[in-house]
């Protein structure tokens, strides 16, 4: 984190119109900028309030966006209804937290701050809207799922250059120490790993291969246990299901991970091993031991339930780091209600993606690796969300409701196309 400088403000205002002009004349030039920025901005301190140069380019492109769409109705997809019931329900359980004192509307701090975190949830919704509105076809998301991964790609080797320089574990740009490297190159693994599996490109095959590779080997240095346990579970599920031959990488990986990795950061990686063992924190930093991982989502889990049971506390009554858990998160902050919508959303998912990748596959289309990483991401965010909050987080949630949407412009072109040419011959 940093405090913007007075000395920076004109270098910034001067950026910002440039940006403005850009978001107008041309949002999909805009979102060239736009992604690398949300894997590489730090975050800043304005006026007691924490933001990300993201927040405020991303508040212009839906502003710019709002008013093309006064005029001219955006297409719609499968998730739209399901997305602003998300919406919704947050805000009306922060406000139903307010009533009962659990959250707080008047608060600008990052882990407390009831109304930022609402904002934050509606602009999440408003930018998969933007997206799924401004890119129309398959090209469209091959292009932009390219850009996405260059931008990750950059938050992992940025992270890993300032480790060989400090000795660090993974930092973010200027100086905050931060696991979310290991969360890009998760996702370039998934990614990755659909453009080897599904492509018939030799070239593609080998630029994935190398990424894929690449991925495996910046990950472990975040010293992020749970990208490291749920991209080791993405790749057996993947393995196990379409290409078994990757099951080759993981005793490959542990028998290489010696000459690989720092003595402290192999610790890191063997502590996986006391999951079921409580051993403490032991030299490789906090414990790995399940239950004591989950008893602070089961502990608030039964206070909601016992205390505010339909609507739960409300958004940013309780810090996210708290519970390590998208799940238990979501249950606490909406409660019964607010979880049930957020089932609802999950199922949609998967359905949408599951008849995308089916008409990827039956159709023969180009587009069937892309889908395919896609899918593998959203699969490695299923299990990363067990151990950590995920979605809600600002860099996180970014990059997932950027993968979401992507889906859905799929879905709309391969499977919207094909039920349109059933129904009209």
């Amino acid at each position: 984190m940093t405090e913007a400088a007075p000395s920076t403000a004109p270098t910034l205002f001067m950026l910002g119109g440039a940006f403005s002009l850009l978001a107008l004349l041309s949002p999909k030039a805009a979102l060239f900028v736009l992604l690398p920025t949300m894997a590489l901005a730090p975050e800043m301190l304005v006026g007691g309030v924490l933001l990300r140069p993201d927040d405020l380019m991303l508040t212009v492109l839906l502003v710019s966006w709002g008013a093309r769409r006064l005029t001219n109705p955006r297409q719609r997809t499968p998730l739209d209804g399901a997305l602003w019931l998300y919406a919704a329900i947050g805000l009306l359980a922060t406000l139903w937290g307010a009533a009962i004192g659990t959250a707080d509307l008047q608060s600008l701090h990052q882990y407390s701050a009831s109304g930022l975190h609402v904002l934050k949830r509606l602009q999440f919704v408003l930018y998969f809207l933007f997206l799924t509105d401004t890119l129309r076809t398959a090209k469209d998301v091959r292009t932009y799922t390219y850009v996405l991964m260059v931008a990750l790609a950059g938050l992992s080797l940025y992270s890993l250059g300032r480790f060989y320089e400090t000795g660090r574990i993974a930092i973010a740009p200027f100086g905050a120490a931060i696991h979310e490297p290991g969360l890009a190159a998760m996702l370039n693994v998934a990614l990755a790993l659909g453009l080897l599996v599904a492509s018939r490109r030799l070239s593609s095959s080998v630029l994935s291969g190398a990424v894929l590779l690449g991925s495996l080997w910046v990950l472990p240095f975040s010293l992020g246990r749970n990208f490291l346990v749920s991209t080791m579970g993405m790749l057996g599920l993947v393995a196990l299901s379409s290409k078994r031959a990757l099951l080759l990488l993981l005793p490959l990986g542990w028998a290489l991970a010696p000459i690989l990795f720092p003595e402290h950061v192999l610790a890191r990686m063997t502590s996986i091993r006391w999951a079921f063992t409580d051993v403490g924190a032991g030299p490789a930093g906090a414990s790995t031991y399940l239950p004591s991982r989950l008893q602070p989502g089961l502990v608030y889990t039964w206070d909601v339930l016992t205390s505010s049971p339909l609507l739960g506390w409300g958004l940013g009554s309780v810090p996210l780091g708290s519970m390590d858990s998208e799940y238990a998160g979501q249950l606490v902050t909406t409660g019964i209600v607010g979880f049930a919508v957020f089932l609802v959303l999950l199922v949609r998912i998967r359905r949408i993606t599951r008849a995308t990748y089916h008409a990827a596959r039956t159709q023969g289309s180009p587009a069937l690796p892309y889908i395919t990483g896609l899918q593998h991401g959203l699969l490695g965010y299923a299990l990363y969300s067990v151990f950590s909050p995920s979605i809600s987080a600002a860099r996180a949630g970014a990059f997932f409701f950027t993968i979401l949407a992507f889906v859905a412009v799929l879905h709309r072109e391969l499977v919207g196309s094909a039920s349109k040419a059933v129904g009209h011959p």
